[in-house]
């Protein structure tokens, strides 16, 4: 007789079952987040399906920041297809209570099966996100700082603040809570603040990997872009970085992000070519 599936909300009681799990799974979809699957363990809606004390699939959408509840995880067993789970999975996540405010609920897409996935489930194309590179050495007569401002390394003092330049920049699916930029710059190698006197008009945080710099999150306040200030920033950036004996820089951003583009462009960054979807759930 098959042993009965069940279907529950996995706690922090499941870490080290979840660890083992994930160690082994041939499929998994991770959002690309500063925080590793497991963490998101203890917030809700986590849910898995077990069978005999065995995890077959997992599907993590907690929200964070509120009113965003990114799809975090998927993954499945060895043997498991994934179409087997995920239906049921998302059934639970999307009537938990912890998403009865009705979240946007937006996901990446990685692989060709999760878009498949996403594409059967009601998840429509949203935007796709573009990758640019940039050689460090390279000179850029665009890239000047503008004298005025006064760029720093970020301190602990300064999250609140960078927070909230975060939230107002950026379309509420990219928006990171407090958390999260905390996190962010806890994990950076380099975090820098643009001052315009004593108050802080932008932020980067970068991390890195070998001899390249990744930068993860450049934002500016609104109502001072034209100022150079993201200019600025990058300019600190590729001193940083030289003196790093870094070799690249490569950023990602939105293929509908015009200002963006238009600025990393402006300063000798090129397109990679490397682009992943972004979905968005509309039942």
């Amino acid at each position: 007789m098959p042993t009965p599936v069940i279907l529950r909300q996995a706690t922090s009681v499941d870490f080290t079952l979840v660890t083992s799990f994930l160690a082994t799974s041939p499929r998994m979809h991770r959002h690309l987040d500063w925080r590793p699957p497991v963490e998101w363990l203890g917030s809700q809606p986590f849910w898995v399906a077990e069978a005999g004390g065995r995890l077959l699939a997992a599907l993590a959408m907690p929200q964070d920041p509120p009113g965003i509840a990114w799809v975090r995880l998927f993954a499945c067993a060895v043997g498991v297809r994934p179409m087997d789970y995920w239906e049921q999975l998302l059934k639970c996540c999307l009537e938990d209570d912890a998403l009865a405010n009705r979240p946007i609920i937006p996901s990446l897409a990685l692989s060709d099966w999760f878009t498949t996935i996403l594409l059967r489930s009601g998840f429509e194309h949203h935007q796709n996100i573009v990758g640019l590179e940039r050689e460090v050495q390279i000179n850029n007569p665009y890239l000047q700082p503008n004298s005025d401002l006064f760029v720093r390394l970020m301190e602990p003092d300064d999250l609140p603040v960078v927070a909230s330049i975060d939230q107002a920049a950026f379309e509420p699916i990219w928006q990171n809570s407090p958390s999260q930029v905390r996190q962010s710059y806890e994990q950076a190698a380099i975090a820098t603040v643009a001052e315009s006197g004593d108050e802080i008009v932008g932020y980067q945080v970068t991390t890195v990997n070998m001899f390249a710099a990744h930068l993860a999150r450049l934002a500016v306040k609104p109502g001072l872009q034209g100022h150079q200030v993201g200019t600025t920033l990058l300019y600190d950036l590729v001193q940083r970085c030289r003196t790093e004996r870094l070799w690249q820089i490569t950023i990602n951003t939105q293929d509908n992000n015009q200002a963006s583009l238009a600025l990393y462009r402006k300063v000798g960054f090129q397109l990679t070519g490397e682009a992943f979807p972004v979905y968005v759930y509309r039942g």
